[in-house]
């Protein structure tokens, strides 16, 4: 089974389309990870084959979940991955967050070499538009320097970088192997000593991001994550934007102005020149809606993944991270997995 983990705070409309779609491009079974309460969305996912998901309170954290939302994140993400070495039927464990749609071509992940440990999904990023008409179908791939040389001279860019063509992550995001001596990352898999592990890479291994497709998805996506107590600090030249949005957060504005500004920052500094990049050739047509799958994850599997999480509960999640993992990390997952 290829499985997916993910933490998770978002309406319940955009989880099942979310769901949906990362079933249809390659995900067999979604570990969700609920980062707090939300009725509907629990309501949505109870009993759902292939989705399980974890009401991830103070208690399942045990001590880390005060240290904001990327900790949560890495947290999770090892913990599982952990949980699932040695499993048999756990071939491949990939981290997306919820704006994130993962396009796997089975073939290729299949003929990776046996002992490749992680691998790539390379980033698709969706172009942004203020008031699209309906969800994008056209990413933007990683530009060559000379593709961006030219986007650069037609005035879409500052200067001829895909850290400034993305508004989002450029690194991709990865899968793994599972297993105990490994942990997942947000974007990276680590080793016990806190080392990236090596990614392979093939064609037909990609993430759809949906990073702020419009300027509605960007005013909830930041009001979301400032109520979720994550910083909204940036690097680079997103810092900028990022201390506006923080300093309007902070500001005595009502709602309506709020959002106005914020749709006004978007404008400025994240919709793209759709017709330019179109008629230079540097998208990729993607309707995340039109694939059919049949997805077949076994019960039992699905039976002992839910088991392993529920043991997993009253465990010290400090332990699993990806560095400063506990030395006897594999004698606690054989005793979580013992008669399995």
């Amino acid at each position: 089974m290829i499985l997916s983990v993910t933490t998770l705070k978002d309406s319940a409309a955009n989880v099942e389309k979310w769901v949906r779609r990362n079933l249809a491009g390659g995900i067999d079974h979604m570990v969700v990870f609920l980062d707090g309460p939300q009725p509907e969305v629990e309501a949505l996912l109870e009993g759902h084959p292939h989705v399980t998901a974890v009401m991830a309170d103070a208690d399942w954290y045990q001590g880390v979940h005060s240290q904001g939302l990327n900790a949560r994140q890495v947290v999770n993400a090892a913990v599982t991955s952990r949980l699932l070495g040695g499993m048999p039927w756990a071939d491949w464990l990939f981290h997306l967050d919820g704006d994130e749609v993962a396009r796997i071509d089975r073939t290729q992940l299949d003929a990776l070499d046996p002992d490749a440990r992680a691998v790539r999904l390379q980033t698709l990023e969706a172009v942004g538009r203020l008031r699209p008409e309906r969800d994008p179908t056209l990413f933007k791939r990683l530009c060559s320097r000379d593709e961006l040389r030219v986007i650069t001279a037609l005035g879409e860019l500052a200067k001829p970088s895909n850290m400034r063509y993305f508004r989002g992550h450029t690194r991709g995001k990865s899968g793994v192997r599972p297993r105990p001596d490994l942990a997942l990352g947000v974007h990276h898999v680590l080793d016990l000593e806190g080392e990236r592990v090596e990614r392979a890479e093939a064609p037909g291994l990609h993430v759809l991001h949906y990073e702020s497709p419009s300027g509605e998805e960007f005013v909830r996506k930041w009001m979301a994550l400032l109520s979720s107590g994550a910083s909204v600090g940036q690097r680079g030249h997103r810092a900028a934007v990022a201390a506006a949005i923080r300093t309007l957060s902070r500001l005595d504005l009502d709602d309506e102005d709020r959002r106005s500004f914020l749709h006004r920052l978007y404008e400025r500094h994240c919709a793209d020149d759709v017709d330019l990049l179109q008629r230079l050739g540097v998208l990729v047509e993607v309707d995340a809606d039109a694939l059919q799958r049949s997805v077949d994850s076994s019960p039992e599997a699905v039976r002992q993944l839910r088991l392993l999480l529920e043991r997993a509960r009253p465990v010290q999640k400090r332990g699993f991270r990806p560095r400063g993992a506990a030395r006897d990390i594999g004698d606690l997952v054989a005793r979580l997995q013992e008669g399995l």
